[in-house]
């Protein structure tokens, strides 16, 4: 007898085979059910997957993850590089065929900074002018800093120099809004049937609590080179019943996080090629929420930081290629210019073991924290090495339980402020200052509440330098007062761990993990 999953993908099969040869579906896991197909509405990871084969912004990624051009053929920056111009390509169309213009980029970002209609991530945008005093409702949304001088130009002018924001646009941040759908729409333009979009792919079925299934947009600029016909997200809480679906030939890709590392080597001799291993620019760190005592007290953040054996981590929990981090900032990316080794790296572990041993009885812990420690980590995301750090804790006198839980309830609580601790991190746009703004008092991502003025302004300030050398290492001094705050516990460096199909074709192992469906194929197998 077939589960009721196996039945619901059995019915999309059927759905989608109709138009399409079964070759040309691409069936792909999707971690949590997606909470919102509205751009910018939500950071996780498996969502943006779905939004980039939905939109597409002025840059787009290729198959390797670099940067190319989008709905844009191309830009100019001015000389002082406040002022940036996209010359869309001719003839672009949303997936309804109507035309696409350079104001539904206007509409989209002034409606992201409009107070009544405000989007989670605007504080990424926040490098557009006079952003955050619109957002703040002190200056109306006509005077934001973007603009359309005809159709097919689009104008941005920045608060300050950023020389990587053709990366920040590829992402959702660059996409445009159908103007004229949501206004006839409003909260209701995201169902199937009525969300136009301008990607690779149109949204053709979204099943309650089921799958999502994209069809392939023929108004697509680029759709002649888009082999597959339809893809469909199959969404699980549980990365194990992901595998298993993949083990079962139910889905050709798993999903990000992938698998745990203690599945790693059972799964190369079972799978063979179809485990794909490779390094990732995302770090994981626990999360302090400084907003609750005792984690208020450095002395108490920077023991805890002390007493994590992340050689141990990567030696033995995790077997499979991660890297110890030491930093908010994963290594290897272009505009590094990284701090002087700090002091979770110049000392044994038994000698910082020994000086956090010291801090907590100087900052009186066991009588501030009579209960455990409460370390939150997502439900299949992590639970080893929580629990690793957990036991390297409770062995120092900081007694710690792990609390799992499905990812939306967790980031509903980090976001309320409803944790001690928590396992989070990031994949960001591979720049120093992209990590580094999630700290900012203003980003929708610092759930912890970090608040240092001196790292504000020494962020601010290398933001205004145009110089590559000197801004990098005016970043780097930002960056080594937050690490002396520890506001977070940096554990580790990532690796994607994905199980792709020999089946698909076109996939390339890329430090972002970013695999936009419009660059795949479903292959038939020789025999």
């Amino acid at each position: 007898m077939l589960s009721a999953c196996r039945i619901a993908i059995v019915a999309c099969v059927a759905a989608v085979a109709q138009p399409a040869s079964a070759a040309s579906i691409l069936y792909r896991g999707a971690y949590g059910q997606p909470e919102s197909l509205v751009p910018n509405q939500s950071g996780v990871k498996s969502e943006q997957t779905i939004m980039l084969d939905l939109f597409e912004g002025l840059t787009s990624f290729a198959a390797d993850g670099t940067v190319i051009p989008g709905a844009a053929q191309s830009w100019k920056i001015s000389g002082d590089g406040h002022i940036w111009t996209f010359s869309l390509r001719p003839g672009l169309r949303w997936s309804d065929g109507l035309p696409l213009v350079a104001s539904d980029w206007v509409y989209a970002w002034r409606r992201m900074f409009t107070p009544a209609t405000a989007l989670p991530r605007a504080s990424r945008m926040f490098v557009i002018r006079h952003s955050r005093a619109v957002l703040a409702g002190r200056l109306p949304a006509a005077v934001l800093g973007v603009s359309a001088p005809d159709a097919v130009t689009v104008r941005l002018e920045l608060e300050s120099p950023l020389p990587w924001l053709p990366l920040l646009l590829a992402g959702q941040e660059g996409t445009p809004l159908p103007q004229k759908v949501l206004e006839k729409s409003g909260d209701q333009w995201t169902r199937p049937g009525i969300l136009v979009s301008n990607g690779a792919f149109r949204l053709a079925e979204r099943r309650a609590g089921g799958t999502v299934r994209l069809a392939r947009n023929t108004f697509f600029h680029d759709a002649a080179r888009v082999p597959l016909d339809a893809v469909i997200y199959v969404p699980s809480d549980d990365t194990s019943s992901l595998v298993n679906r993949f083990r079962a030939g139910e889905l050709a890709i798993n999903a990000w996080p992938g698998f745990a590392p203690r599945q790693q080597g059972a799964l190369s001799k079972e799978l063979g090629a179809a485990v794909r291993i490779s390094p990732l620019f995302g770090v994981r760190f626990l999360r302090f929420n400084l907003q609750r005592a005792p984690f208020d007290d450095l002395r108490i953040r920077r023991a805890l930081a002390l007493l994590v054996d992340r050689e141990l981590l990567v030696g033995k929990v995790l077997p499979g290629g991660e890297r110890p981090s030491y930093r908010v900032v994963p290594t290897g990316l272009s505009d590094d210019a990284a701090p002087p080794r700090g002091e979770l790296q110049q000392s044994s572990i038994a000698e910082r073991s020994a000086r956090a041993r010291a801090l907590l009885a100087e900052a009186g812990f066991r009588t501030r924290r009579p209960g455990p420690v409460r370390l939150r980590v997502p439900s299949g995301n992590g639970e080893e090495m929580c629990l690793a750090v957990a036991s390297m804790w409770s062995a120092a006198g900081v007694p710690t339980v792990v609390e799992k839980s499905e990812i939306k309830s967790m980031i509903a609580d980090l976001r309320r402020g409803d944790f001690d601790i928590a396992l989070t991190g990031s994949a960001e746009n591979a720049s120093v200052e992209s990590y580094l703004e999630r700290f900012l008092p203003d980003s929708s991502y610092n759930s912890g509440q970090y608040r240092n003025n001196a790292f504000e302004q020494a962020l601010r300030k290398a933001q205004t330098i145009s110089a590559p050398a000197e801004r990098r290492a005016a970043v780097a001094q930002a960056e080594a007062i937050l690490n002396a705050d520890y506001a977070v516990v940096p554990l580790i460096q990532e690796v994607a761990r994905n199980l792709v199909s020999l089946r698909v074709g076109g996939w390339v192992d890329n430090p972002d993990d970013i695999h936009l469906s419009r660059y795949l194929s479903m292959q038939q197998i020789a025999r």
